[in-house]
């Protein structure tokens, strides 16, 4: 039993279909391409129309979308194993100084000590469609490089808009398959109510903390238990005790055999993505760039939480799904650095680009169609390199700086059109954000970001970083911003809703 279940955690905790016979033959796959795959001669036992039939039951009516996370049904009454760094943000949530699941695990012995999974949906796919020649289409009428971005945007949205408006009842989601090539359209059935069934002690399901994460063999229980419940007429609806748990069309078995050496396996699970096509500019610009600024930054903000909650229990348990987070993607980000740097990559791409040039050069035909599509990429390039961080800083200062992000949400409300249904949204955001906000962590946060791009020589070509004073100064500038704003005070946000944009003045908009 033991070893089956350890196969159905890893089928649970890889977001792609691969598959792995005696000698490995690894891929990712969308499922509209599995019929064009052996799969039967690697090893598969069962039939194609068992793993994906859309127009009957399959595997893939067991799956399920928790989050950002792949499930699987493992009863009739929606029971759902999933990854236990997947229930994690849901347990702490849960979890008190006084009654902290989150360390000492939980387990509901029946279905009504199960508790609310806090902000979280169980999606599961109703139907599946690749869109890629409508998603494509658009995109290569545009003119450039940018166009095509935003065409792609354009048409993503529109499916969506449509595919929603035609039915009320589901979900709808373009995934890029992969960048600039595939997008496959998912419409899903969403279940609002999920609770917790089962977490293991945190000792058990995160074994081993971040020196073990992203290694492998890994020893640990990273596993949990959820529930889908919908309304006794089988609709989906939020948290209520009438609920009932839901009926899957399908679920998953524990083979109690387990598995033998070089047995046949494959992978289910919602889509994840794959860099392996894209150019050594791309590559280069990750190592340069992204990777490190964002490995470091987020090294610096765990350890200014983790130094806040050593003598703060109440804190440090608030805190502690950022910094899961936090962490995952930083040994993540500083392992992918080591590893191009340890295996040459840029290189090995420079000389298949190479390759791949002089096989264009070689035919008449395919250099009149394709003789400059290296040297387009290389331009495309060159801008984003002439900009180096200023994505990535931008992105902190809107992802860790709620300040920034509140004044953003009211130059937003005020330039454009805004429907009742909107409002109620936006103040939903707007609340989460001001409960969000931690008064004496956020502006060291906002000073660190800043002080760092006033000392990348690609930003002083942008106003906003060149004109910020120096250190000492901005220091004071920042905690004084802090503490003359109103944007944390829910009463005073609102009442700047109604006023026109002349008479906004408060100093983090005008900032």
């Amino acid at each position: 039993m033991k070893k089956s279940l350890s196969i159905l955690l890893i089928i649970l905790s890889v977001f792609s279909l691969a598959m792995i016979p005696s000698i490995p033959d690894e891929g990712m796959y969308p499922l509209s391409e599995i019929r064009n795959l052996d799969l039967q001669g690697a090893g598969l036992k069962i039939s194609i129309d068992e793993v994906y039939n859309p127009d009957g039951i399959s595997l893939i009516d067991a799956l399920v979308k928790l989050g950002g996370c792949t499930g699987s049904f493992v009863s009739n009454e929606g029971l759902i194993i999933t990854n236990h760094h997947c229930s994690f943000g849901a347990v702490q949530k849960a979890s008190t100084t006084e009654n902290n699941y989150l360390e000492n695990g939980f387990l509901a012995k029946t279905m009504e000590e199960e508790i609310p999974a806090k902000g979280y949906t169980c999606r599961i796919t109703v139907s599946y469609e690749d869109v890629s020649d409508e998603v494509l289409t658009a995109a290569n009428n545009a003119d450039d490089i940018s166009g095509r971005t935003d065409a792609i945007a354009d048409k993503i949205k529109e499916l969506v808009e449509r595919e929603e408006e035609a039915d009320s009842t589901i979900s709808a989601e373009v995934s890029e398959m992969f960048v600039g090539q595939s997008y496959v359209l998912f419409r899903y059935k969403v279940m609002k109510d999920v609770r917790l069934v089962y977490v293991p002690p945190r000792a058990i399901g995160e074994f081993g903390g971040e020196s073990d994460n992203w290694v492998w063999p890994r020893h640990t229980g990273d596993f949990s238990f959820v529930r889908a419940y919908v309304a006794p007429d089988g609709s989906s609806a939020e948290y209520s005790e009438e609920n009932v748990p839901y009926q899957p069309k399908k679920f998953i078995e524990v083979n109690p055999n387990g598995v033998d050496e070089n047995d046949f396996v494959f992978l289910l699970g919602y889509p994840g993505r794959t860099y392996k096509h894209q150019p050594s500019y791309f590559i280069e610009y990750q190592q340069k760039y992204q990777l490190p600024y964002i490995s470091k930054q987020f090294k610096w903000m765990i350890d200014l939480y983790e130094e806040k909650g050593k003598d703060d229990p109440e804190f440090a348990l608030k805190i502690s799904s950022r910094i899961k987070g936090l962490a995952n993607t930083e040994k993540n980000y500083r392992g992918k650095l080591q590893g191009l740097e340890r295996l040459n990559l840029i290189e090995n791409k420079k000389d298949e680009e190479k390759e791949l040039q002089n096989f264009i050069d070689w035919d008449a035909a395919l250099k009149e169609k394709y003789g400059n599509v290296l040297s387009e990429i290389e331009s495309v390039y060159d801008e984003i390199f002439s900009v180096g961080r200023y994505r990535w800083v931008n992105f902190m200062l809107g992802r860790y700086c709620n300040l920034i992000r509140l004044a953003e949400i009211q130059l937003e409300y005020h330039d454009e059109e805004t429907t009742d249904d909107k409002r109620k949204s936006l103040l939903k955001r707007v609340s989460s954000l001001q409960n969000d906000y931690y008064p004496n962590l956020e502006p060291a946060i906002l000073n660190k970001i800043l002080s760092d791009a006033t000392a990348f020589p690609e930003l002083q070509q942008f106003s906003e970083f060149s004109d910020l004073p120096d250190e000492e100064e901005l220091y004071e500038l920042i905690y004084e911003l802090y503490d003359d704003t109103d944007l944390f005070d829910a009463e005073d946000f609102e009442e700047m809703l109604s006023e026109s944009y002349e008479d906004l003045d408060d100093p983090a908009i005008e900032f």
